[in-house]
């Protein structure tokens, strides 16, 4: 098992993990009870590794605890920063024998339609804890933009930013985005919804009885509980979008648009909190 890093990964804020992929099973639960965000790379994009038996992941930096990354170290070395050495222990590995066929990598999990949102305490999460994907949905030039604006608003640096331009300007001339670029779109097209679903909830959210706060706004309503760090964000029709509960991650047709009318509320919320700070400071004077 290898951690290692590119200077591409470390712009997405991801290391990628090379494992034996008879060994999934147990490292992908070791890391699930470490509440660490993965996503596998598709065996076609990772041709070198898996001639060799190996599966490929990408972890979300931003998931790992520091005692985990301690214990990763220990568990599997530090973190390859160098492609030509990667490589080089990749290549001497042994071929995996072609009789011995590999697992089938994990399905991607999705959050199959409800008549209704559940407040996450009474919801039961059984899928794998592996982050969202939008394999299944068609990424346009619109998500990239979106990207952009999620990560400016996160306060992200300007290299980072600028890095989102070249992936956007590589997939206008190739039509493909690869599999480190999508997963940070994902991460932070999520930060930040859940960013602004927090301020929401502490500025116009109702407060229930089970410790959970509940806004209900014209095209959407969101539940959440911050101290169990739960949150669920469901489209008037019923349709729920986002769910988080114990580091489970379930999406379902997470667009552009939605990123949007988040950024739209939020402003909204900002106009209103200044007016109101306007008419404190005159009624002080």
């Amino acid at each position: 098992t290898m951690l290692f890093a590119t200077p591409e990964d470390k712009m997405l804020g991801l290391t990628q993990l090379a494992v034996d992929n008879h060994k999934i099973a147990t490292v992908t639960e070791w890391l699930a009870d470490k509440n660490v965000a993965i996503a596998q790379v598709p065996r076609e994009d990772v041709p070198l590794e898996t001639k060799k038996g190996l599966a490929v992941f990408n972890l979300v930096n931003s998931s790992i605890s520091e005692p985990t990354f301690e214990a990763m170290a220990k568990k599997f070395g530090s973190v390859i920063e160098s492609q030509t050495e990667y490589e080089k222990k990749v290549r001497s590995l042994p071929d995996r024998p072609k009789h011995l066929k590999p697992p089938q990598p994990l399905q991607t999990v999705t959050l199959s339609q409800t008549s209704q949102l559940q407040q996450p305490s009474q919801t039961s999460l059984t899928e794998p804890k592996t982050p969202p994907s939008q394999e299944s949905q068609s990424v346009t030039i619109d998500h990239l933009r979106s990207w952009y604006v999620a990560a400016d608003s996160l306060g992200k640096a300007d290299e980072y930013k600028q890095r989102i331009v070249e992936v956007a300007n590589k997939f206008k001339a190739t039509r493909q985005i690869s599999p480190k670029a999508l997963a940070g779109m994902e991460q932070d097209t999520l930060t930040r919804i859940s960013q602004v679903s927090q301020k929401l909830a502490s500025n116009i959210g109702q407060l229930g009885n089970d410790g959970t706060v509940r806004v209900t706004g014209k095209i959407y309503d969101l539940v959440l509980n911050s101290q169990q760090k739960d949150l669920a964000i469901a489209h008037k029709n019923g349709d729920v979008i986002l769910r988080v509960q114990a580091g489970q991650v379930q999406v379902n047709n997470l667009t552009p648009e939605v990123l949007r009318d988040f950024e739209t509320a939020n402003s909204k919320l900002d106009e209103v909190l200044a007016k109101k700070h306007e008419t404190a400071a005159g009624l002080q004077r």
